[in-house]
């Protein structure tokens, strides 16, 4: 996996832009841990327990498996 700057004029608003663009949900701490996050699976889980699937909704349940902290950005990333 890479980080790139595939924003352009995409916008990934919700889980299913991610899918749809081809692009995992990168996770990054700000202890520096990183992790990518299949979209798929994600919405896949949202859907089942009946969550928002907009990105900050899911961006406030992640936490850190590192440290702990919910401190944590998402952005797209691409595979190579």
């Amino acid at each position: 996996m890479r980080y790139e700057n595939v924003m352009g004029t995409r916008r990934f608003d919700t889980v299913f832009d991610y899918s749809k663009n081809g692009c995992m949900i990168a996770v990054t701490c700000v202890c520096g841990h990183k992790a990518h996050l299949d979209p798929k699976e994600v919405s896949k889980v949202c859907i089942r327990k009946g969550l928002d699937l907009r990105i900050p909704a899911i961006r406030a349940r992640l936490k850190c498996s590192a440290c702990g902290n919910r401190d944590v950005q998402c952005g797209p990333a691409v595979q190579d």
